[in-house]
């Protein structure tokens, strides 16, 4: 009697389970999109400030220094000087031969009107009027050009000489940091990344000490060879520092964003199985809607709970999301709303 009676159990759940799967298993799922995608790159970097050393255009000796290290400046402001006697004296020299020549050339001028002289005679005047014009203007530019001036808003990060001194032209006195230009960064991408992220490329950071601020930047230059000891590409990023104070030192947090260049299938991260590194398995339903078929897929990138894949499911319009377990190629499904 027991014998009967389980077996009769046993029928009983067969049929039950037949019937389940005549129904087909029970299955959520979404919309596959196929749209264009942000891809990210995360990745840290030291930040640097983008600096420009200031030097006189002339050689000469010091006179004095109206601005020292870590002094912040204004556009136009005087850093240094050098001395300016010979210099003055030769700008002096030059305005008088220029007045000179001016002179002797409006006597010229009168006396060709008369038919004095001849018009070579003239034009030579005028010649020698044109190259004491040249030598005045070089010695105003010079008298200029023994003030040092801050070339925008600014800092003063470091004084390389502070005593009067002679220097040479184009020897370096400050190492300036200006307002208007952006800090830089430089990180480090793997081969894939570095061929995806190339210049121009968006960079949003962040920094600890501004945990809800995004500052923006971008990509200004990507290594073309790798680094010998890891392999990896350097990139160096532009940072804009939108009213904020930045230091040297500080660690920048940085998603690199760059725009696909083509549309991709977009899946739920739920709709994915079987991950290894960046493979995985789907689900994708049948035209008919009542069965699945299985897609190996390779994953792109991950935005959020959005993930890329690079193969093209755009023939399908629906994934499994939920429901996987016991599926398989083929599988009979219902989808529940």
């Amino acid at each position: 009697m027991k014998i009967f009676l389980s077996l009769s159990l046993l029928v009983i759940h067969l049929c039950l389970c037949a019937q389940s799967f005549a129904d087909g298993q029970r299955v959520k799922v979404v919309v596959i999109k196929n749209e264009m995608v942000n891809q990210r790159v995360r990745t840290f970097g030291v930040l640097a400030p983008n600096v420009e050393e200031i030097s006189f255009q002339i050689p000469g000796r010091i006179l004095k220094f109206d601005l020292d290290e870590g002094d912040r400046v204004q556009k136009g402001q005087q850093l240094a000087q050098l001395q300016i006697d010979d210099a003055t004296a030769n700008l002096k020299k030059a305005e008088t031969q220029l007045d000179n020549i001016t002179r002797v050339l409006a006597r010229i001028e009168a006396l060709y009107e008369t038919g004095i002289i001849q018009l070579s005679e003239l034009e030579d005047t005028q010649a020698q009027l044109d190259q004491f014009q040249i030598a005045y203007d070089q010695a105003s530019l010079n008298l200029a050009r023994c003030y040092l001036n801050a070339p925008s808003d600014g800092i003063l990060l470091k004084q390389y000489i502070d005593s009067r001194t002679s220097v040479s032209a184009g020897q370096p006195i400050f190492v300036f940091q200006s307002d208007n230009e952006p800090w830089v960064t430089k990180v480090e991408l793997t081969d894939r990344n570095a061929l995806l992220m190339s210049s121009g490329a968006a960079a949003e950071v962040r920094f600890a000490p501004y945990p809800n601020e995004i500052f923006t930047g971008e990509i200004i230059k990507v290594a073309q060879v790798a680094n010998m000891t890891d392999g990896l590409y350097t990139a160096e990023v532009s940072i804009l520092t939108q009213g904020k104070e930045l230091r040297p030192g500080m660690v920048a947090e940085i998603d690199l964003v760059k725009t696909s260049t083509r549309p991709f299938s977009i899946v739920p991260f739920d709709a994915l199985l079987d991950l290894r590194k960046n493979k995985g398995n789907v689900y994708v339903v049948s035209d008919d809607g009542h069965t699945v078929i299985e897609r190996v897929v390779t994953i792109n990138n991950i935005d959020g709970d959005a993930v890329a894949l690079e193969e093209d499911l755009s023939q399908h319009e629906l994934v499994v999301s939920k429901g996987h377990f016991g599926l398989r190629d083929g599988s009979d499904i219902r989808i529940q709303p």
